[in-house]
């Protein structure tokens, strides 16, 4: 029997729905600090930053995604999480992550040194 009620949950990408199910909590990286999210939370909308993202399913499974910015919506005991990408930590290949940290420093040094979107390159 699960700690806490299931509600549906739906993590979505411009490429498609990365996760659609129930769960008993959500977190997500607000732009103030993590939310939690369980079944019955009062109506909410937030803005997201990039970080991690866990869901529990109903049966305690924790779904561990890096996602970027993006929005959270609460309403009628269902949560939608709107990101640019979303991906699972399971399939993260570390050296296409590290490659990826490089190219974003470098992108942010050139932009802050006039050469660039500031706020894209973050």
């Amino acid at each position: 029997m699960p700690d806490h009620p299931p509600y549906p949950v739906e993590l979505i990408t411009p490429e498609g729905i990365a996760f659609r199910g129930d769960a008993e909590m959500l977190v997500v990286p607000g732009a103030a600090g993590e939310l939690g999210i369980l079944a019955n939370h009062a109506p909410l909308i937030s803005l997201l930053k990039p970080g991690e993202t866990r869901i529990t399913d109903e049966q305690g499974a924790v779904k561990r995604y890096a996602t970027d910015d993006g929005y959270l919506q609460v309403r009628q005991n269902r949560a939608v999480v709107l990101v640019g990408e979303a991906v699972e930590a399971e399939s993260i290949d570390s050296g296409e992550a590290t490659r990826r940290l490089d190219e974003a420093r470098s992108a942010l040094e050139r932009a802050e040194g006039g050469d660039g979107d500031v706020y894209a390159a973050r």
